[in-house]
Formats: C-alpha cells, structure tokens, sequence
C-alpha cells in the first residue's frame, strides 16, 4: 500500500510538471502582441510629431513703405518713384537760356538751354527763335537734324541747338536786315500732324549785331557737336 501511495504520487507530480510545460510553450507561441509600444514605433511617433509644415516667406503678411499691411502672398500696389511717370515739356521758369558765337562753322551761334529745375523735362523740336528789333518771321527748322527720340533734360543737364544765321556764301554787302536781340521761345506740345504750340513766353538776349538771312536752327540735341553739325 505504502508502495502504491507513493508511485501515485510521483505520476501526479509529474503529470502537474508537464502541464506546466505545456503551458508555458502555448504563451511563447500565442503570437500576441506586447501592449508596450516598441522603440520603432516612439521613433516614428516622434518624428511626425516634429515635421510641421514649412511656412513660405510670401505666406507671411507684410507692410508696404506706407505702413500699410499687405494680404499674404500680394505685392504691395504702391507705385515705384523711380520715374515711371510722364515727363513733362521744359518751361521757362526752369530752364536758363544762353547764346553764344560758336567757333565753327561760320555764321553760326550756339544756343543753349539748361535745366535748372528739380525735376526731369523734355525739350520738344528745335527752339522758335525770332529776330530784333524789327525783323519778321522765325528760323526755319532743320529737319535734317531730327534726334530718334525727344531729348530730356535731368536737373542740371543742358540741351544745345545751332542757329545759322546766314548762308556761309552769302556776303553782307549792307542792305541786308541786322538783329541786335535774338528771342527764343520753347515748344510745350506737338500736334498728331506736326503742328506745334509755343510756351509764348520767349527769352531775350542780345548778340552783336548779327547778319541775318535765309536763318535755321536745328532740333534740340544732347551733345554740342550735333548741334553744330
């Protein structure tokens, strides 16, 4: 009896160990999943946590040079002051007008205007110049000195044309008209037919008694040399 007590005790022990075993492959194997999240997953976490979206220079909204807030993405409307405006004609009031006796070619005097205004103008055709103290009509235009675009004049610059008093072959032989002032009125506007309007408000300068005939003038150019030309 003593003998089978103990045999049945061993197989029950044994049977008890076994079942252990057994239980213990069956949670390795199970295939569960941890409910700790891995270190792969905290990474991956972590990053799209941190990748916000980059925010673009022109998302940002700004203020143009009048204190005026700009819309995100919109450039400022206000308009540049880098002279994109018209420029208007020179007038009298701006401008400084001299006359001289050029060196060459014979029979010629050097007309020459400055701007001495603050702003940018233009000097439209050539100079209207008439004759005192008695003398009628004006110098005719020469068109073959027509500049490709219209001179302007900045502050400070200067604009010159050449008058031609007298044909280089034509002798003053005493009976001709002498002018002992010359008047030189500027052209504020230019028809679409090629009709001028004056300023009217001539400048008058004296020159030494000069022979006039036959008189031309040529467009108002930027450098001396054309003018002279």
């Amino acid at each position: 009896m003593g003998t089978l007590r103990r045999r049945a005790a061993l197989v029950i022990a044994g049977t008890a160990a076994v079942g252990m075993v057994l239980t213990g492959c069956s949670d390795s194997g199970s295939g569960r999943k941890s409910s700790k999240p891995s270190g792969g997953s905290s990474s991956s976490k972590g990053s799209s946590k941190g990748s916000g979206k980059t925010q673009d220079p022109s998302d940002t909204p700004t203020k143009d040079d009048g204190g005026k807030t700009v819309p995100a993405g919109k450039p400022s409307t206000k308009p540049g002051t880098g002279g994109g405006g018209r420029t208007g004609p020179c007038t009298n009031a701006e401008t400084e007008l001299t006359v001289t006796a050029a060196p060459r070619p014979v029979n010629y005097q050097l007309i020459t205007l400055t701007n001495t205004g603050k702003r940018t103008c233009t000097v439209l055709h050539y100079p209207v110049v008439s004759f005192g103290p008695d003398l009628d009509g004006t110098a005719e235009g020469r068109e073959d000195t027509r500049p490709q675009a219209v001179v302007t004049l900045k502050p400070g610059a200067s604009a010159y044309a050449g008058l031609n008093t007298s044909p280089a072959d034509q002798a003053d032989d005493g009976t001709k008209p002498h002018a002992k002032t010359l008047s030189v009125d500027l052209i504020k506007k230019v028809g679409a037919d090629g009709s001028t309007v004056q300023l009217g408000q001539p400048d008058t300068v004296k020159v030494n008694d000069l022979f006039i005939y036959e008189p031309k003038v040529s467009y108002w150019q930027q450098e001396m040399d054309l003018a002279l030309g």
